[in-house]
């Protein structure tokens, strides 16, 4: 009993940590886009635009690393499922 609550809640906590990192990275992205453009060189005329392509960037990345990552151990929660439901 005590071992699948376990396990269920480490699913959940993956899920939460997961969506957690894609809500930072976007912040991070429509914060520090425009300042490391800028510093890089770049003329931006619209800054709002760059930002909000930046907080994308950064999310879809995040989301890419994210699961190469955390693929394995979501892969075995799902087999263990899967398992179980036989």
């Amino acid at each position: 009993m005590l071992t699948r609550l376990i396990v269920d809640l480490y699913a959940w906590i993956i899920e939460i940590s997961l969506w957690f990192m894609l809500l930072i990275s976007g912040v991070a992205g429509y914060y520090y886009t425009v300042p490391i453009l800028n510093a890089a060189g770049f003329i931006l005329e619209n800054e709002t635009a760059w930002k909000i392509c930046g907080a994308l960037v950064f999310a879809v990345t995040t989301f890419l690393v994210s699961a190469v990552l955390t693929g394995p151990f979501l892969v075995l929660v799902d087999i263990r499922k899967s398992v179980r439901a036989l």
